[in-house]
């Protein structure tokens, strides 16, 4: 009984997204005020009205570092986005090279990861899908690729939502971004192999395997070094930057013959540049890392808080963001509508964002993550990975975020992995490349691409489609964290 009414909040969220087919922000409205009432009654989980208070504070405050920098992200994009800069970019790759093959895995691997990466919240997939349409490619499959292509949603918005994972855990940043990316290592060979044969069959792959491996492995690669070494906030975009470079080299080597000129795409691509270097610099130079880590920081000792404004990835987008609207000249208009347009996408996101992790804290504070964690323990046992994996995965289709996803569940996968003698960063790690593959799925995004590619007739047949390619994704990850637990 004590164990049903622990999971009672997981089956009131399931219930209101999947049954009601209410909206995150509902459903976490809904879910916490059910949470505040068992915790308030004489339940097995009762805790004092402080308790839930300071959990719920705790909660807040946690998510203010997430908000801090996905409002910047999200301006950054709308900036260049309305006045017509993204636009000018796909024109751009165009430009480049009439190789479809290759336009493809310059969109899936360069441009969307590096969109996604600054401002995160599938934005990537709302600026691929119509290049890729542009392109020639039919609205079905463009609609595939385009969800494919947010592949580095663990990096989303600056790893926001990894760095929420960890937050909630008080676990390094480093460790876990390092571990997410070498599990996703094969995934994403996997979704860039998929997106050609989406595209073209298996011949195609076949054809092109050398060409895919080879970007996919460029992304991959650096992507788990930049997380180990330097930063796991900027593991994405630098990871994009440098796949898009090597994308323009081999045109170049390519078109010897023919003298194109690169540098209105540097150009349109400075913002994402120069946020670059400025994290990048905060990163690697003791001096300006201690500087900046050191002033302007607002702690509360209470909560084991601090957010510190300087050093977050969130000034620095700032910068972007006034060096963007000077460098382009961006005129007034554009600049209110995208703040206006900022606003509305972020406040529901913070919002509901809030309700799961204040969730999440209650949940832990009165005991229910304990109890789950040690009924999977005693019943699931060496089997754990597998359940993990299903977990995670059940999160980010559930929520669509792995931010989401990482609220609801990290903790209680933390702790049963310590339960059962399992490398807890480990287990994290696989929380949140499950989950961030499995937002590809969920209803939501599935919605609007039927919509915005005008295939609503199709919508079951893409969410079946996606679907079997998610559930084939897990496996990779299972695989991989099975090797991975051999040597950690």
């Amino acid at each position: 009984m004590n164990l049903l009414i622990a999971l009672s909040p997981l089956f009131i969220i399931f219930i209101c997204l999947f049954i009601f087919n209410y909206s995150a922000l509902k459903t976490g409205i809904i879910t916490f005020i059910f949470i505040i009432m068992i915790t308030l009654s004489h339940s097995p989980y009762h805790i004092s009205l402080n308790e839930v208070i300071d959990s719920s504070i705790s909660g807040v405050l946690i998510s203010t570092i997430a908000a801090y920098v996905i409002f910047f992200g999200i301006l950054l994009f709308h900036l260049m986005n309305e006045s017509g800069k993204v636009d000018a970019i796909s024109n751009e790759i165009k430009r480049l090279t009439e190789n479809q093959v290759l336009q493809v895995i310059i969109l899936v691997i360069g441009i969307s990861p590096l969109i996604e990466s600054t401002s995160g919240f599938g934005t990537a997939f709302l600026v691929i899908t119509p290049i890729l349409i542009s392109l020639g490619i039919n609205s079905y499959k463009a609609a595939c690729i385009g969800i494919l292509s947010l592949l580095a949603v663990p990096w989303g918005a600056l790893a926001t939502g990894t760095v929420i994972g960890t937050e909630l855990v008080n676990m390094k940043l480093r460790y876990v971004g390092f571990l997410t990316a070498i599990l996703t290592f094969p995934t994403i060979i996997y979704f860039l192999g998929i997106c050609i044969y989406i595209l073209g069959g298996i011949v195609l792959v076949k054809k092109n395997i050398n060409i895919i491996l080879i970007y996919s492995s460029a992304f991959s690669i650096t992507n788990v070094l930049f997380n180990y070494f330097v930063s796991v906030e900027l593991a994405g975009v630098f990871s994009s930057l440098l796949t898009l470079l090597i994308g323009v080299l081999n045109i170049k080597i390519q078109n010897r013959s023919t003298h194109k000129n690169y540098n209105q795409l540097v150009k349109l691509l400075s913002p994402y540049i120069l946020l670059t270097i400025l994290v990048l610099l905060t990163r690697t130079v003791p001096i300006l890392e201690h500087f900046f880590k050191s002033n302007l920081v607002i702690s509360i000792n209470k909560y084991d808080y601090q957010l510190l404004l300087l050093y977050s990835p969130g000034f620095w987008l700032i910068l972007s963001c006034i060096y963007t609207i000077l460098y382009f000249k961006t005129t007034k208009t554009v600049i209110i509508n995208s703040i206006k347009k900022t606003f509305k996408q972020w406040g529901v996101f913070v919002l509901s964002t809030t309700l799961f992790i204040s969730l999440a804290e209650i949940m832990d504070t009165s005991g229910m993550i304990i109890t789950i964690s040690n009924a999977i323990g005693t019943n699931i046992g060496s089997y754990f990975i597998v359940v993990s994996s299903i977990i995670g995965s059940m999160g980010g289709f559930l929520t669509g975020s792995n931010t989401g996803a990482n609220a609801m569940f990290i903790k209680l996968q933390v702790h049963t992995a310590d339960q059962l003698n399992i490398s807890t960063k480990l287990i994290a790690g696989l929380q949140n490349a499950s989950a961030s593959n499995a937002t590809m799925s969920t209803p939501s995004r599935i919605m609007l691409a039927s919509e915005l590619c005008e295939i609503k007739e199709k919508e079951t047949i893409l969410q079946a489609h996606i679907f079997k390619i998610i559930i084939f994704s897990v496996l990779l990850l299972i695989i991989s964290s099975c090797i991975l637990k051999l040597f950690i």
